[in-house]
């Protein structure tokens, strides 16, 4: 495939996990958490099935968006299952390890599937894939509970209206997408951005892209040692690091070193550590019958953000580095716009008991 169709496998994917996850919200709310987590990935494993089978590019691309439609449930439940026993600082801390999974996964996954690819074809990392659906299937399958409280009913229309159209959640789920937009951008046309770049070898950039991972799991550590602090405070310091990231990654455009762009990956992959545990324990702390909805909504946002901004990168007649830095600098600066100018309005707590 060439550079384009490569970036649209991963768009679509993407597009897919952010379509998917209203869905599987919904059914979380209505069916149970392990019903919606065991429809998500049989549609997820008939996706990969027909990716790893697929003879043209037009079937890969679909069966990619497919897989991703059902994978969104992975998205959505655990987070769930974690608000229905959790809250406050104890939902943060789990909600950190949760993503210290998302984390630790593309630090084996992402070399593993290159050198699969390598050594044998492309066929062999989806056939991969398929192989460890089956045994998340049996996994949740056999061990899985069911956290969801009995007698709750599948949300209403208004429902999903009243949430999303909540100052704090749609502020937060804006913030959220625009700050981890980026990595998107990175999974799509990073490794050709970087090779383009400094020359070095997929192998030398591949083992580089996966340990950078870690910077995640470095967030993710903070926010589990400081879960006591506010949403609010842990999303400023993420950001923070974010926009430090994006300084690194313009340098790249005038020093192309593969040191500086290991540096930028890595300061950006701790700040979105911090802000994906945060945001997502700030706009479910609120909703616990609608927890399905509201994790479904900051998915939804965020996943369709990643996909539309890698699509976008992908296609710009530049570079694939300038198209890289400037697509990632641009998204950066409007979390952080959205972060400050989008406050949602609070009572004033003595005028609010009088009412």
């Amino acid at each position: 495939m060439d550079a384009d169709a490569r970036a649209a496998t991963v768009a679509l994917f993407v597009l897919g996990l952010g379509l998917g996850q209203p869905l599987m919200g919904g059914a979380a709310d209505h069916w149970g958490r392990r019903p919606a987590m065991m429809a998500g990935l049989l549609l997820g494993l008939l996706g990969a099935i027909a990716a790893a089978f697929s003879n043209s590019d037009t079937q890969l691309l679909w069966a990619r968006f497919i897989s991703g439609f059902g994978f969104s449930a992975c998205m959505v439940v655990p987070r769930v299952c974690l608000r229905d026993l959790h809250q406050g600082a104890v939902l943060q801390r789990n909600m950190a390890t949760l993503s210290n999974v998302f984390a630790a996964m593309p630090v084996i996954t992402q070399p593993l599937a290159w050198a699969l690819g390598y050594w044998f074809s492309w066929r062999v990392p989806l056939l991969a894939l398929v192989a460890f659906v089956l045994l998340v299937i049996f996994v949740s399958w056999r061990w899985q509970p069911e956290t969801r409280s009995a007698g709750t009913l599948a949300p209403k229309w208004g429902v999903w209206f009243e949430v999303a159209s909540d100052a704090l959640i749609l502020r937060t789920c804006l913030t959220f997408a625009c700050a981890n937009a980026p990595f998107f951008v990175v999974a799509a046309i990073g490794p050709a951005a970087i090779k383009q770049s400094t020359g070095v070898s997929g192998g030398v950039i591949a083992a580089i892209l996966g340990i950078t991972y870690l910077g995640f799991a470095v967030g993710n550590f903070w926010v589990r040692r400081n879960a006591s602090w506010s949403s609010n405070r842990l999303i400023n310091q993420g950001l923070c690091s974010i926009g430090v990231s994006m300084l690194l990654f313009v340098c790249t455009l005038w020093w192309p070193n593969l040191w500086l762009w290991s540096l930028a990956l890595t300061v950006y992959a701790v700040g979105q550590g911090i802000v994906f545990p945060a945001g997502f324990s700030l706009v479910l702390e609120g909703r616990a019958l609608q927890a399905g909805v509201a994790s479904a909504i900051i998915g939804t946002i965020h996943m369709t953000t990643g996909g539309l901004v890698a699509w976008i990168a992908g296609s710009l007649p530049w570079t694939q580095a300038i198209s890289l830095v400037w697509a990632c600098s641009v998204v950066t600066g409007l979390a952080v716009v959205i972060w400050i100018w989008m406050k949602p309005v609070v009572l004033d707590p003595i005028l609010e008991s009088k009412v």
